[in-house]
């Protein structure tokens, strides 16, 4: 059986980009949908990284920045269903502007945690959804065959957890480790 693994920033990041872009009413990346509003170019972060310690792959799970080096590692790996938008980080230490990165929506959001498996927390109940309420996961457990095949997605359950296959797991780890990429992963399945 594969192994599905979460994937977030290195939790032991010392800097973290804050988005300081105002995007459109509505817009959320953490939906699992395609954003259909036009989005300001390029999406802009600060950061406390500076030119000797510029930032890594990875940074915010609510509205992933990736570099585009993660993002070709990803699509290299057989990744198809990431919406991608142009942005910059800049340095609030030396000034630094990174544009090699872009913020990502993440395409589909999948109900697959092994409620049996896993302990969580009830948040609230969704309207129209009550047999799925939002849930904060103290373990989480993925149930691999309701994954859709997806390679990369969102958890329905609780739409800031980011879910990657194994073979993808395997392709990032075959370029670089997981500190090199600035990405923490944890085995879910």
């Amino acid at each position: 059986m594969a192994i599905i693994y979460e994937i977030q920033p290195n939790i032991f990041a010392k800097y973290v980009p804050k988005l300081v872009t105002v995007l459109p009413d509505g817009t959320r990346f953490s939906r699992g949908t395609p954003i259909m509003v036009q989005l300001p170019a390029p999406i802009e972060y600060l950061t406390g990284h500076s030119a000797n310690e510029p930032p890594l792959g990875l940074h915010n799970p609510i509205v992933p920045l990736m570099s585009d080096e993660l993002i070709d590692a990803l699509r290299d790996a057989g990744v198809d269903n990431l919406q991608c938008f142009p942005a910059n980080v800049k340095s609030r230490v030396d000034g630094t502007v990174w544009k090699n990165y872009q913020s990502v929506n993440i395409i589909g959001l999948v109900a697959c945690a092994d409620q049996k498996a896993s302990s969580s927390t009830k948040i609230i109940d969704r309207p129209g959804a009550p047999d799925m309420p939002l849930q904060a996961f103290e373990d989480l457990r993925v149930d691999p065959s309701r994954t859709k095949d997806l390679l990369i997605f969102r958890l329905a359950e609780s739409p800031t957890v980011v879910l990657v296959a194994q073979s993808v797991v395997e392709q990032l780890r075959k370029l670089k480790s997981d500190e090199e990429w600035g990405i923490t992963l944890d085995a879910r399945s």
